[in-house]
């Protein structure tokens, strides 16, 4: 055997001295429990605190520095900031979730997560005590401690709190983050997740509560003072060191968070199964391990902040509290926005099934339009007061539904059939239905603003979520103003009479779908008269009436081609007389607007898409939507040529050729434009789906085949024409306008559209700044 050297004996010694020396004081120990005072409680502490000095500096000067620093310093810089990337360690915790567990422990989480509120509550409110510096008595403690915490003679896995107390102490000083939680994962494998958690966050109570309560111990408990030091409560119950003591409040603060993070995810796995397939969009797993980590985290900043050293003072708490306080307010707000689409789904569902059995219109307004809150009123804008919702009782009821940017035009067309004596007289009622996708005070304020130039009935707040839901798939609403007309019994008589209302007001009444056909069918009908009134272009129906030569067009993008139109127009102005042109430029919206409400009050009269008006309003309509811009021609109220902006432009720069005093302009414009313009191979057009009552089929007027179809989604506040990209699967987000686009299947789309993938397949175009789905249902044969 090889001769001790210097080193080894040096460490020997310094050994043996130092268990000499807890010899010695053992045997104080014993004496001062025999009632004998040899020596004095001060002078052990004198002794044992020279002896931990000694081994101290023995470690240290025997190149086990390391070891030392590691025991003082359990929660370093590294170790923490290898924590904190665990919080977003997606891997690992797959990993974790991916092991497979032989058998689960039953375990009474509630009972277990109730003990931890008890012990932790005590030990935060030592340390806000310390904080403040109005520590209570040992007694106080004592008493409290054995009255609120009394338990059974025995606890179950009180071995396995034991076991996770050590490791997420003593063994995480040792290892790297990696190699704890993994053995803290193996440990619990057998547990369900809550239980993994609140099992964890049970032993750092046992360990934090320990320390504070042994650090309350008064001076005059010698063996528990003396235990205090060893176990390191010593340096925190009389620290007199600020900087430590906003490191201790910080992390008790911390540990009420954790708590609480642990007591709402433990509360929502308890009551998933009611959120039915809502709670699937909850990774409560997840949850449970991030609450894990955070308890190590706090193990590791306690064991740290515990040390008698002061060179680990709450590194990184700070950051480490963010980051916890982050992540529990984000999953407060899942679980509360859960929380909020279930009971709108529960709500949603009620209406749902209230409206397909109501027999009284009161029952269907109450359940849409009142909450708890409003004691069954709505709001009547011309009293400017809340009434009871039997206002309605046994009446007509036509619903203004709209979002908050409802036209001026609008409004003011139904204020004046309101003010009508027939309307007054009747037993009908209008009541506006404010749809919005935010619910927030700026949206309030412009509601407010919004009802008060107003004269009939309204919410008292705006609709709820479920109502609006309900309303969008019900009876279609897709941001553009409708009325929907219900009889007494809460019934549908009309899906949208806002068309007919906009064509022709108060001659609309009764405002049901039979009496938009009536009207619409009529002898004499004339589109152009329709569209082109005096509210679009004022003084125009004067012109209808002296058949003046009239010229409209416009576009949405192509201001070059028309400024050339208008130039073109000012030179050969001496042909033709009086005029009219008519730029919708600025009178878009209202223009547009009318067109919609024709085509959509021609799909509810008929679906025959081959009428000579149902034709002239899509050509037109696809005109201005798809190929760039439209132009009509019209003598008086006589449409002569409706085609596009640029075969018109085209035309016209060619006025020498054609123009001249022997012939009516419009007869010379329309045989030069037959010789000069290129028929397209393709027919088709473009159909708002402002309406539910498009045809699924449509046979080619030229080939007999049948149409493809299209559904794009247009910006409903972008006014431009399609131009499409590529065809993508994705859906539109809410509040796009949805339009149907049909196609001749055996001809190729013009430059506004793309070429179709399959003459056999429904095929979809993208609009600029819209959203596209693709359909997979094959056409007809």
């Amino acid at each position: 055997m090889s001769e001790p050297t210097t080193e080894t004996s040096t460490r020997d010694r310094s050994y043996r001295l130092i268990s000499f020396r807890v010899a010695w004081a053992w045997s104080v120990i014993n004496r001062s429990q025999g009632n004998c005072s040899l020596c004095s409680p001060q002078a052990f502490l004198l002794h044992f605190t020279h002896s931990l000095e000694t081994l101290k500096l023995s470690l240290l000067s025997h190149g086990l520095s390391s070891f030392s620093l590691r025991l003082e310093m359990a929660g370093s810089n590294s170790f923490m900031t290898s924590l904190l990337a665990l919080l977003d360690h997606d891997k690992f915790m797959k990993d974790v979730e991916s092991k497979p567990c032989c058998r689960t422990e039953q375990v009474n989480v509630k009972c277990y997560l109730n003990l931890v509120e008890k012990i932790l509550s005590q030990a935060m409110a030592t340390v806000d005590n310390v904080a403040k510096n109005t520590q209570p008595k040992g007694d106080q403690c004592q008493s409290r401690s054995s009255t609120s915490l009394s338990l059974e003679t025995s606890v179950p896995l009180s071995s396995t709190i034991n076991e996770l107390c050590y490791q997420i102490t003593c063994k995480a000083r040792t290892n790297d983050v990696h190699q704890t939680m993994a053995s803290l994962f193996n440990m619990l494998s057998s547990f369900s997740w809550d239980a993994k958690a609140v099992l964890t966050l049970l032993a750092l109570s046992v360990y934090y509560a320990e320390h504070w309560r042994l650090a309350q111990i008064e001076e005059s408990d010698d063996l528990l003072s003396i235990t205090a030091m060893l176990r390191g409560s010593h340096a925190i119950g009389k620290s007199s060191n600020t900087q430590r003591i906003k490191a201790f409040v910080m992390l008790n603060n911390l540990l009420k968070v954790t708590l609480e993070f642990t007591k709402c995810a433990v509360e929502f796995m308890n009551c998933s199964k009611d959120f039915g397939e809502f709670s699937a969009s909850i990774d409560i797993s997840a949850h449970f391990y991030y609450i894990i980590v955070i308890v190590l985290g706090c193990s590791v900043q306690f064991s740290g902040l515990i040390s008698m050293s002061n060179e680990f003072l709450g590194q990184d708490l700070w950051t480490f509290s963010d980051r916890v306080t982050t992540k529990y307010e984000s999953f407060k707000k899942e679980v509360a926005n859960l929380r909020e689409k279930h009971s709108e789904q529960i709500s949603y569902e009620k209406i749902k099934k209230l409206s397909k059995h109501c027999t009284d219109i009161v029952e269907l307004m109450a359940a849409l339009f009142c909450t708890k809150n409003d004691f069954s009123t709505v709001y009547q804008c011309c009293k400017r007061k809340a009434v009871k919702v039997e206002k309605f009782k046994d009446k007509n009821v036509m619903l203004l539904i709209s979002d908050l940017n409802l036209l001026d035009e609008d409004r003011e067309t139904l204020t004046s059939i309101y003010s009508e004596c027939t309307f007054q007289c009747s037993n009908y009622k209008i009541m506006w239905v404010p749809i919005v996708e935010e619910h927030h005070e700026v949206m309030q304020k412009k509601f407010l603003d919004k009802r008060s130039e107003m004269r009939w009935y309204t919410s008292n707040s705006m609709v709820s979520k479920p109502a609006a839901k309900f309303i969008r798939k019900k009876w279609q609403f897709r941001q553009q103003t409708k009325v929907v007309v219900l009889n007494q019994q809460g019934k549908v008589v009309n899906m949208d009479a806002m068309a007919m209302i906009r064509l022709w007001g108060q001659e609309s009444f009764p405002f049901t779908e039979s009496k938009g056909q009536e009207l619409w069918n009529r002898q004499g009908i004339n589109w152009f008269k329709l569209v082109v009134n005096n509210i679009v272009f004022p003084d125009v129906e004067q012109s209808f009436e002296r058949e003046e030569l009239i010229f409209l067009y416009g576009s949405a993008e192509d201001t070059q081609t028309v400024q050339k139109i208008e130039k073109y127009l000012s030179e050969i102005n001496g042909y033709f007389g009086p005029y009219k042109a008519l730029n919708i430029s600025t009178k878009r919206e209202k223009f547009l607007t009318r067109l919609e409400s024709c085509l959509s009050l021609k799909m509810q009269a008929s679906s025959d898409v081959y009428d000579s008006r149902a034709q002239e309003l899509l050509e037109l309509y696809t005109s201005y939507k798809q190929c760039g811009g439209f132009a009509v021609i019209a003598r008086g109220s006589s449409v002569v040529i409706n085609t596009l902006l640029v075969d018109f432009e085209t035309v016209l720069s060619q006025h020498q050729k054609w123009v001249t005093q022997a012939q009516a302009f419009e007869a010379s414009f329309k045989r030069y434009y037959e010789e000069v313009a290129k028929k397209p191979s393709c027919h088709r057009f473009y159909i708002p789906n402002v309406v539910g009552n498009i045809p699924e089929c449509i046979k080619c007027a030229k080939c007999s085949r049948y149409m493809k179809t299209a559904v794009t989604f247009e910006c409903c506040h972008v006014d431009q024409p399609m131009r499409p990209t590529c065809p993508t699967p994705s859906f539109g987000a809410h509040g796009f306008r949805e339009s149907a686009v049909a196609v001749a299947e055996s001809a190729r789309y013009r430059s506004a559209v793309t070429e179709p993938v399959s003459a056999t397949y429904w095929s979809a175009v993208a609009a600029a700044e819209s959203a596209t789905y693709c359909g997979a249902s094959s056409a007809p044969s």
